[in-house]
């Protein structure tokens, strides 16, 4: 479903856990764990949610999906704000250590000014 986002510019009402809402919907991003130690993204689904989100618009922010390399981190999902760039959330899987990949859901709010 978040695949139909791609490259649209929708409000994004914030974070809890690893679940985030964009527009009325809530998803969830859950992490794979291949054994004790390594951790990748598995998918990302929507879900029903208890969350605590904003009650107001947050941002509007742009859906990319395309995976990227950000250095070790192969990001699966960003939530670029659409005015000015800032990314709010990377969603992916780090191999800085190719051993030891880690489920990374990173959000990035901005400083009140």
């Amino acid at each position: 479903m978040l695949e139909e986002l791609k490259d649209q510019v929708v409000p994004f009402f914030g974070v809890d856990c690893n679940q985030f809402k964009l527009g009325r919907t809530v998803y969830e991003a859950i992490e794979d764990e291949s054994d004790g130690y390594r951790s990748y993204l598995d998918s990302i689904v929507v879900v029903k949610s208890d969350g605590i989100f904003s009650s107001r618009r947050i941002a509007d922010v742009r859906v990319v999906i395309d995976p990227q390399d950000v250095g070790t981190l192969t990001v699966a999902v960003a939530l670029v704000d659409a005015d000015d760039g800032h990314v709010w959330l990377r969603i992916g899987t780090d191999y800085s250590d190719d051993y030891y990949p880690m489920f990374r859901f990173e959000y990035n709010p901005k400083e009140r000014g």
